[in-house]
């Protein structure tokens, strides 16, 4: 895909103005991806993330580069934000509301001023509650969300997840919130502020830990590699690991199923999993037997892949599922297949992106084209986009 291929996706038409730090960026990217044209305005020199790690050949960020696929790039001293602002359906923020309203651009000023644009205010904490003007990072909207409480070994600190997820987290619950409002304003006519705080939507996502408390009224900790649990949990193999789920919550839910495979596979060991007491739910939930199940389990998968488990399991109706590293996914058949990757070219280098996992019939919805150079639309269009 050419550096300005053109896709036409179900937001073609739709103008968005991404005024975002780091926090927001995602958002306006899942937004370029359905066919909007966002352009970034960026201060002289650019944003700070064009310089974040890592950094490809030509020394740009790749970071910067996925989180900026397919937008525009002007100078904000090289435009009229207020008429730019008149030409768009939609506005992202991610800064708290004092440093928009140094800005002229907190949602009270802005819909006052363009009642027919949706303001997508993304923030640390929301624009209201005493935490609203509070400096926050990666790190601390993971702790504050929730999320990093359950990160890590049960016998250590919590660990915080590689690269920055509250801005995946964030922005793709922007994304969402953006075309709810995008078609009210369609319907209605109307704008409105879309008031979006990262950190509740981080505690919006603390896996199953509100399942756990509602239907076993146990509080989740970390628990490492997995719950003790016999037959659950990520398994050694040949190449790697596997994902196997024998069990949950003290129940043996594939237990028969995966005893019954370790026989016909010639693993007399197994014959020993029949026992009365992996029958009862407090010595499957026992490190001890945790560990029995693993040492008998671990010397059958050592001798096979992830792919080969994979297949036999499944088979059997057995919940495995390979642990797929970066290599994998990018020879996956399946995802090949379906066109996950595209190929777009990146100041001269061929970079693979990862793809929406969304198709539309009949509309285009991919990154478009790599990041935009820096103040690349000069002269941004002046045509009205309003419906």
């Amino acid at each position: 895909m050419t550096k300005h291929a053109i896709a036409v996706g179900p937001l073609h038409g739709v103008r968005v103005v991404d005024l975002t730090t780091g926090l927001g960026a995602y958002t306006g990217r899942l937004l370029s991806d359905l066919g909007a044209e966002v352009i970034r305005v960026e201060p002289e020199g650019g944003v700070q993330e064009r310089r974040q790690p890592p950094h490809g050949d030509s020394g740009l960020s790749l970071a910067f580069a996925f989180t900026e696929a397919g937008k525009r790039s002007v100078l904000d001293d090289d435009i009229d934000l207020e008429g730019l602002l008149g030409t768009a359906q939609i506005l992202l923020t991610s800064d708290g509301p004092a440093t928009l309203r140094t800005r002229g651009l907190h949602p009270d000023d802005v819909t006052g001023r363009h009642p027919g644009l949706v303001h997508v205010s993304i923030s640390p904490y929301g624009l209201t509650g005493p935490y609203a003007d509070r400096p926050a990072s990666d790190l601390t909207l993971l702790a504050a969300g929730g999320l990093l409480a359950l990160a890590g070994d049960p016998d250590r600190e919590p660990v915080r997840a590689w690269g920055n997820q509250t801005t995946i987290i964030g922005g793709v619950h922007g994304a969402a919130a953006a075309l709810i409002a995008l078609h009210s304003l369609e319907t209605t006519g109307r704008g409105q502020v879309v008031d979006l705080s990262v950190q509740e939507a981080v505690a919006h996502s603390l896996e199953n830990a509100a399942q756990y408390l509602d239907l076993e009224g146990v509080v989740r900790s970390r628990v490492g590699a997995g719950p003790v649990e016999s037959g659950t949990g990520l398994f050694r193999c040949a190449d790697g690991w596997i994902y196997l789920v024998g069990g949950l919550g003290g129940r043996p839910l594939a237990w028969s199923a995966i005893v019954d495979w370790l026989l016909d596979n010639g693993v007399p060991e197994a014959d020993a999993l029949r026992g009365e007491e992996w029958q009862e739910r407090s010595w499957r939930r026992s490190t001890e037997g945790s560990a029995a199940f693993r040492k008998i389990f671990e010397g059958f998968a050592r001798t096979r892949t992830k792919a080969e488990l994979h297949e036999a399991g499944q088979s059997r109706g057995i919940s495995i599922a390979p642990v797929s590293t970066p290599a994998d996914l990018l020879e996956s058949p399946q995802l090949a297949a379906r066109h996950f990757f595209q190929t777009i070219d990146v100041d001269g280098q061929d970079l693979r992106f990862p793809g929406p996992p969304y198709r539309f019939t009949g509309a285009t919805v991919a990154p478009r084209c790599g990041p935009p150079a820096l103040g690349e639309m000069s002269e941004p269009k002046s045509e009205g986009n309003n419906p």
